[in-house]
């Protein structure tokens, strides 16, 4: 998805590949919306859009599907309060992500709100997962959440390199470790994170990030078995990010 925030707030769906664009109605000239996710081709009769804006103490959630003329907004009051009556901010630090009709939403301190986007997000709004500890929370520079085979996986990055993958419980209370993604591979972007199967063998446990190594020259990945960084094609292996080239403003695309 892009957009053009100028005086009216332009969103659209573009296809590099292709060329083609889908617009979108514009959003009011009073929100600012930072955070997109659609649930599927913009072309399926299916697809479902959704914006989200941070406010003091509530979300402003944006629904729309292509064709129709209008968005729908509504004010959620994200909080919530915990055994001691003290009532937590939710602030959202990654882009939502849809499964099975469902918008999921994560927080910086790691708490996962879902609700159902095309119902009323307030009365359908629900909370899980464990907030991180606050050695966790003081070291997590950047989070992301994806979705593999119907599950949720929500991947931390510490600001000394580390990176966390985890996954909710049985009983969505806790996040339990993942220390081997098996045959998939995760393709980790502000602009948008995804999970694919591995195209070779040796791709196991990889996770790619926006950084490059050698002049823009190779991509770097992180390998969750040996928690180093590598890339393709070079002897370069290290336990952090600090001479690494990051691109913040950047996303993953593939054909479809």
């Amino acid at each position: 998805m892009g957009g053009k925030y100028a005086k009216e707030k332009q969103v659209f769906f573009f296809n590099p590949f292709t060329r083609k664009k889908i617009d979108l109605p514009d959003l009011p000239p009073d929100t600012a919306f930072t955070k997109f996710s659609f649930s599927g081709l913009p072309t399926s009769e299916d697809c479902v859009v959704v914006g989200i804006m941070n406010l003091l103490s509530l979300m402003e959630i944006a629904v729309i599907k292509p064709g129709e003329d209008d968005w729908e907004i509504e004010d959620v009051d994200f909080r919530e309060s915990d055994e001691n009556y003290r009532v937590k901010k939710f602030c959202i630090s990654a882009n939502p992500i849809l499964v099975d009709n469902y918008c999921y939403c994560l927080d910086v301190d790691g708490k996962v709100a879902v609700f159902d986007p095309l119902d009323d997000c307030e009365n359908s709004l629900e909370f899980y997962g464990m907030r991180l500890s606050r050695r966790q929370r003081d070291s997590l520079i950047q989070s992301f959440m994806v979705e593999s085979d119907g599950e949720l996986i929500a991947i931390f990055l510490s600001s000394y390199g580390r990176i966390s993958v985890l996954k909710p419980d049985a009983c969505k209370r806790n996040w339990v470790n993942v220390e081997d993604l098996g045959d998939k591979v995760i393709y980790l972007s502000n602009g948008g994170s995804w999970v694919e199967k591995r195209r070779v063998s040796c791709d196991n446990n990889r996770i790619y990030l926006p950084m490059l190594y050698d002049n823009n020259k190779a991509v770097i990945f992180y390998d969750l078995k040996t928690q180093r960084y590598h890339c393709n094609g070079y002897d370069f292996s290290s336990t952090n990010f600090y001479h690494i080239k990051q691109i913040p403003h950047s996303v993953w695309i593939k054909p479809t």
